[in-house]
Order: C-alpha cells, then sequence, then structure tokens
C-alpha cells in the first residue's frame, strides 16, 4: 500500500507531495496506516474545489492498494471527507514519508 498527500494553496501558494510506502515501514506501522486508510471515506463530495478559506488548503489523496488498484479523493480544508484528517496527520507526521515542494 502506499499512499500520497498533495497539498496546495496557502499564504505561499505551495504544492507539497508526501507519499508513504507500507513497505518502508514495520509491521505495527503498516498496520496502523491499514487502520487508517480503511477509516477513511473515499466518496467525492460536491462543492469546492478550490479552498473556500483565505490562503486555505486543498487536498487529493490517492492510495494505490497492493493489488495494484487505488482509489482517491480531494477535497478543501474544512470538507474533509470521514477519517481522512487523521489519516493526513498521520502521514504527515511519519518520518518515512517522502516530501516533494514546489509551486
Amino acid at each position: 500500500m502506499r499512499v500520497t498527500v498533495v497539498r496546495s494553496g496557502g499564504v505561499a501558494g505551495m504544492v507539497t507531495t508526501t507519499t508513504l510506502d507500507a513497505a518502508d515501514l514495520d509491521d505495527p506501522r503498516t498496520a496502523e496506516l491499514r487502520s487508517l486508510v480503511a477509516a477513511c471515506s473515499f466518496r467525492e463530495r460536491s462543492g469546492p474545489v478550490a479552498p473556500a478559506l483565505r490562503d486555505g488548503f486543498a487536498y487529493e489523496v490517492t492510495v494505490h492498494d497492493d493489488d495494484g488498484s487505488s482509489r482517491g479523493v480531494r477535497f478543501v480544508q474544512g470538507t474533509s471527507p470521514e477519517g481522512m484528517d487523521a489519516l493526513l496527520r498521520w502521514v504527515e507526521d511519519c518520518p518515512a514519508g517522502r516530501r516533494e515542494t514546489g509551486r
């Protein structure tokens, strides 16, 4: 399983991509990641595609499963689907995540 989080917007308008591969984690952390992903809703919501908050963030989260399938969702700050906030924090805080920043 691989999780990719793309965050764009904010004051500087930066784009940050964080990729976390379960293959880079030990067994307990892999289980925790899988549990967090399982608790997330990946249903698209209707609504704005640009942040409604001034200097807010837009997110795109994609999960690539071991069987080759993938699922994803896009949302703006303040409209995250169920369970997504916990997953975002976990991926962002995990030292095994690979981060790229650009504009």
